[in-house]
C-alpha cells in the first residue's frame, strides 16, 4: 500500500503522529498564520478500503470463524493504523528530495525571554502541507502551524525542519511564464480616441502603494472617458505626511512617453482652462459607472477633478484595460533616479554580504497594528497606545481583536515569522533586509527574530546617514527603497496582505516568477 505525499494546509485527511503523551500545551500570545506560496506537485490519497459481499456464509453457526470481509476490513485498517504511527514520505516529493537533518540553535519561548524551551516528548502534526498547481502562482510550499503546540515547532526545528534550496531561492517552473501586456488590434491610439476638450485630473490617497493603484486606475479611466489626463496629484495631508509631488518619486518624462499611444498625458492644465469640477466616485466603479456618472459633467465643464481617488476602479475590466493597467505598473511607472541608484546600491551590498537574501515587509508598525484592531499581549499601554491611533480612521469600526484574530488581519510577530523561515528550511546564517518603518516596541521587538537570524538588516544599517539623507525626511521616498530592494530580492516574505504585498507580489511574478511567501493566517485561526 502506497503512503501518503501530500497532507492538506488546513483539513488534510491524514496526520502523521508518533503515540506519546502530549505535553501540556504553552500559552503563547498569538496565532502563527499560514505561509502562501503554490506549487505544482502530485496529488495522491488515501486507498480506499474495498471488501465485497460474502457469497458462501458458514451453514454452521457453532465455529466462530470471522468471514473473509472482516478478515480483510481488519487487515487495512491495521495498514491504515501504519500510516498514521510513521512519518510521511515527504521525501518522494523532489522538493524535499535534499532534505537532511541539521544541529539545533536554542530558541527563546513565546514571550520573548526567558531561556529555550525543552523540546517536547513526540512529533505532533504541526504542518500538513499540499502542493497546489496554479498558472500565475509560484512553485514551493504552502504550511500551517498551531501556536498551541509551539514547544513541538522547536522540536521540529531541531531536528532539521526542511531544507530544499531549488524552492526556498527560486522555482524550476518561472521560465514557463513570463508577462504579457501588449494591446491587441482593437486598442485604437490615443491619437484616435482622445478629445481635445475633456480633461481629467485626480488626486491620490493613502501612502506610496496606494497611491500608486490610484495613479494606474487614472490612466485607466482616462482611457474609458477618451480625455487627456493630467499628471496625478499625491496625497500629502493624510497620516503620512509627505509633501513629495509626483516628479519627485516617479520619472514623469518617462511616464508620459511610454504611454503615449494609450492615453494623453500632461503635466499641468492649460491656463486657459477653467477650474476643474470637483466630484467623487464610487468605489470599484465600473466602465459603465464612469460614462454615466462622470462623462455627462466632463461634456459640460470640459476638466473633472476626481478626488479621493483610491480603489475608484472595478477589479473586472475587459482584457485590453487590464493589460493597459499592467503596462502602467510594470513599465510606465519607474522611480526617479536618485531614488533607483540608492535602491540598487542597497541591493548590492545586500549581496556582498551574501548570494542569496531574504526581503522581509515586517508591516509592525503602531499604524498597522492600530488599523488592523489586533492585540499582542502588552496590556494596558499597548490598548491605550493603539486605540488614540486607531481614532484617526474615524470609518473604522470599535475593534475586537478576537474577529480579526480569526478573520486572519493580524500580522505575524517577529518572532513567529522568524519561526515560520526556520520552518522552511532557512537557516540562522541566512541575511535578511527587513522593510519597515518605526517597529512597535522597538528593537526588544525584533530581539526574537535576530536570536533565529543574527544577520538582520534595514536601510539604516546598510546606507550611511548622509546617503539616505535625502530621503530620510520622506516617507514616500524612504518606502520607495524599500520597495525597489523587495523587487530585488531573491525571496521577498510579507507579513500582510496590504497593498505593497499586492503590488511586489504580482510584479515577482510578472518579472521573472521570483519566490514569493504571503503567509495566510485566517487559515490557521482553527488551529490555535
Amino acid at each position: 500500500m502506497e503512503g501518503v505525499t501530500q497532507l492538506d494546509a488546513i483539513a488534510g485527511s491524514h496526520v502523521a503522529a508518533v503515540p506519546a503523551t502530549i505535553p501540556p500545551p504553552p500559552s503563547p500570545r498569538h496565532s502563527l498564520p499560514a505561509l502562501k506560496s503554490p506549487a505544482a506537485g502530485p496529488e495522491m490519497v488515501l486507498p480506499r478500503r474495498r471488501g465485497g459481499h460474502n457469497q458462501n456464509p458458514c451453514p454452521c453457526p457453532r465455529r466462530a470463524v470471522l468471514p473473509p470481509v472482516a478478515l480483510l476490513l481488519l487487515f487495512l485498517l491495521a495498514a491504515v493504523a501504519l500510516l498514521y504511527v510513521s512519518p510521511p514520505p515527504l521525501s518522494d516529493h523532489p522538493a524535499f528530495a535534499s532534505s537532511r537533518y541539521r544541529s539545533s540553535h536554542a530558541l527563546l519561548n513565546s514571550s520573548g525571554g526567558g531561556g529555550p524551551v525543552e523540546p517536547a516528548r513526540r512529533v505532533i502534526p504541526l504542518f500538513r502541507v499540499k502542493y497546489l498547481s496554479s498558472a500565475a502562482s509560484q512553485e514551493g510550499l504552502m504550511f500551517a502551524c498551531s501556536r498551541v503546540y509551539r514547544a513541538c515547532l522547536l522540536e521540529f526545528l531541531e531536528r532539521g525542519g526542511w531544507t530544499a534550496a531549488d524552492d526556498q531561492w527560486g522555482s524550476k517552473l518561472a521560465s514557463k511564464f513570463y508577462g504579457c501586456s501588449n494591446s491587441s488590434s482593437k486598442f485604437l491610439d490615443s491619437g484616435v480616441i482622445t478629445h481635445p476638450d475633456r480633461y481629467l485630473m485626480i488626486v491620490t490617497s493613502g501612502g506610496l502603494n496606494q497611491q500608486r493603484t490610484g495613479i494606474i486606475d487614472a490612466v485607466v479611466a482616462a482611457r474609458i472617458l477618451n480625455a487627456t489626463l493630467v499628471v496625478p496629484k499625491l496625497d500629502q495631508t493624510s497620516f503620512w505626511k509627505d509633501a513629495s509631488d509626483f516628479a519627485q518619486i516617479f520619472d514623469a518624462d518617462w511616464f508620459i512617453s511610454s504611454l503615449s499611444k494609450d492615453v494623453r498625458i500632461m503635466k499641468v492644465l492649460p491656463e486657459k482652462l477653467r477650474a476643474p469640477h470637483r466630484m467623487r466616485v464610487p468605489r470599484k466603479c465600473t466602465p459603465r459607472c464612469y460614462l454615466n456618472r462622470v462623462l455627462p459633467v466632463l461634456l459640460k465643464k470640459h476638466v473633472v477633478r476626481l478626488t479621493k481617488f483610491d480603489y475608484r476602479l472595478a477589479n473586472r475590466l475587459d482584457s485590453d484595460l487590464q493589460k493597459l493597467r499592467c503596462r502602467v505598473n510594470y513599465h510606465a511607472l519607474r522611480f526617479t533616479d536618485p531614488i533607483q541608484e540608492m535602491g540598487e546600491k542597497i541591493i548590492q551590498r545586500m549581496r556582498e554580504r551574501s548570494t542569496h537574501f531574504i526581503a522581509l515587509h515586517l508591516r509592525f508598525e503602531p499604524d498597522m497594528l492600530a488599523f488592523s484592531g489586533c492585540y499582542y499581549g502588552g496590556g494596558e499601554k499597548e490598548k491605550r497606545e493603539l486605540g488614540a491611533i486607531r481614532k484617526r480612521w474615524k470609518t473604522l469600526h470599535a475593534s475586537n481583536p478576537e474577529k480579526e484574530r480569526r478573520h486572519g488581519r493580524c500580522p505575524l510577530t517577529p518572532e513567529e515569522v522568524g519561526l515560520m523561515l526556520r520552518a522552511l528550511g532557512y537557516t540562522n546564517d541566512v541575511h535578511i533586509y527587513v522593510a519597515s518603518g518605526d517597529i512597535y516596541g522597538g528593537a526588544k521587538t525584533l530581539e526574537p527574530l535576530k536570536a533565529l537570524f543574527p544577520n538582520l538588516h534595514t536601510k539604516e544599517t546598510i546606507a550611511s546617514k548622509d546617503e539616505l539623507a535625502p530621503f530620510s525626511k520622506y516617507s514616500s521616498r524612504m518606502a520607495a527603497l524599500d520597495f525597489i530592494v523587495c523587487d530585488g530580492s531573491d525571496a521577498f516574505v510579507t507579513n500582510n496582505n496590504g497593498n505593497m504585498a499586492k503590488i511586489l507580489a504580482g510584479r515577482r511574478r510578472y518579472l521573472g516568477h521570483k519566490r514569493t511567501i504571503r503567509p495566510n493566517a485566517k487559515r490557521l485561526y482553527s488551529f490555535s
